[in-house]
């Protein structure tokens, strides 16, 4: 083994761990919060509009958007993407179950960093109001392109969930990552539920 490989090996280490923490916090927080509180659109375009001035018209919103969310969405999504471009798969000589997962995964990772950029310049850039959203996805392609954003975006936090818990050693066993798969199931699926009722209140 090389110096050049030892030396990086702990900085590897490191970094997969920061990537992993900030999969979860703050990234993985503010997607739950974020479709949460989007259910406000199943009030109506009044009540959706009131609660986007609202959080506008926050203190310091913009510096919280940017330390919060911002930079730390761009620190995951270039690194995903590096660990996209140098990873390998063993799809075709392993048809297990978390092969497809580890493909998804990255699919996902891909697709999601799309789909960020294009929903936050839509909103930062664009009407951020109920009747330009509503416009938007009540287009087919639209439409398509919100739920699928919807459902990577859901998919890449709960399946990183899974290997967060073993690269943080918290579940060690077959056992308890089956058991935790199982968690993470219901998770997807009551998540999927809430942001597809969110994007199901923008279609006309």
């Amino acid at each position: 083994m090389s110096t050049a490989q030892t030396t990086q090996k702990p900085y590897h280490f490191l970094i997969r761990r920061v990537h992993s923490l900030l999969g979860l916090l703050p990234i993985g927080v503010f997607l739950t919060f974020h479709m949460i509180a989007n259910l406000n659109a199943l009030g109506g375009e009044e009540q959706y509009n009131r609660f986007i001035d609202f959080m506008r018209g926050m203190p310091g919103i913009l510096i919280i958007e940017i330390v919060v969310i911002f930079i730390p969405i761009a620190l995951h999504a270039i690194y995903g993407s590096w660990v996209v471009y140098t990873g390998q798969s063993n799809l075709l000589r392993y048809k297990y179950a978390r092969n497809w997962f580890y493909i998804i995964q990255r699919v996902s990772g891909l697709y999601t960093v799309v789909f960020v950029v294009i929903h936050v310049y839509l909103l930062r850039f664009g009407d951020l109001s109920f009747a330009s959203l509503s416009q938007f996805v009540s287009q087919p392609l639209g439409l398509i392109f919100y739920a699928l954003g919807v459902l990577f975006a859901i998919f890449h936090f709960t399946n990183g969930l899974w290997a967060f818990a073993i690269t943080w050693g918290l579940t060690i066993g077959p056992r308890s990552q089956k058991m935790w798969s199982y968690a993470l199931t219901v998770v997807f699926i009551l998540l999927a539920g809430v942001g597809l009722s969110d994007l199901s209140a923008f279609v006309r």
